[in-house]
């Protein structure tokens, strides 16, 4: 079983974590009109395609929570939401100089990182690869690509490297932000729900570990992860 947990109130009813075929990008549903309307040329079409469709048949989205809006040159970058409240608790930046340092970018990038702060938790028996939405419909952005190991940390934070330099581009609620991928063959049942008296003991411990030494100790994060969440 996977189950999705939310800390925030609200966001499971407005932009729940969902199956990545609830986000098919619009080009998709345009290809197959075109795929039925012409069947001459099916041999050939890229609907065909199961290296690509099956992407979407597979794993979960992670939406924008919320609205932002991004001005970035090369090396500057400013980030607004919609509200005083969450501008403290939503989007960080990853600056150039810090832990974004050495990471490549595309030519036009921005050197900042965006990091995005969902209110959402996975407690899960696998680990899951987290990847930009394939073809997306907004290039203005992407995300990073790397591995959340729910026993390392539950948090679902999503890194976005921004595109779009000189001029103001907005994300909407709802946006779909990135691809969570099961690294297992298995078929995992999933629940997506509020975050449980349970979940706020583990939250607890959670915050305890991560805040008792200067460097985040993995080995007993693992160890209490498999302890609390053991069936």
């Amino acid at each position: 079983m996977i189950e999705f947990f939310s800390t925030y109130s609200g966001v499971l009813d407005t932009w729940p974590i969902e199956p990545m075929s609830k986000a098919v990008p619009t080009w998709v549903r345009t290809a197959r009109d075109d795929y039925v309307q012409n069947k001459d040329m099916r041999k050939s079409h890229i609907f065909r395609c199961s290296g690509i469709g099956d992407l979407y048949k597979t794993g979960y989205v992670v939406r924008a929570w919320h609205d932002f809006s991004v001005q970035a040159t090369e090396h500057k970058m400013s980030v607004k939401t919609p509200s005083d409240h969450l501008d403290s608790i939503a989007v960080d930046i990853q600056h150039a100089e810090g832990i974004a340092k050495f990471l490549p970018r595309k030519p036009g990038a921005s050197r900042n990182i965006i990091k995005c702060n969902t209110p959402w938790h996975v407690i899960a028996p696998c680990k899951f690869l987290m990847l930009p939405v394939a073809y997306a419909d907004n290039t203005d952005f992407e995300s990073c690509i790397g591995i959340l190991d729910p026993s390392t940390s539950t948090e679902i934070n999503v890194q976005l490297y921004w595109n779009k330099l000189d001029e103001i581009g907005t994300v909407k609620a709802g946006t779909p932000l990135c691809h969570l991928v099961p690294l297992s063959d298995k078929d995992y049942n999933y629940v997506v729900r509020e975050a449980t008296d349970k979940d706020k003991q583990w939250l607890e411990k959670r915050h305890y570990i991560l805040n008792m030494s200067f460097v985040y100790n993995i080995q007993k994060m693992k160890n209490l992860f498999s302890r609390f969440w053991k069936k």
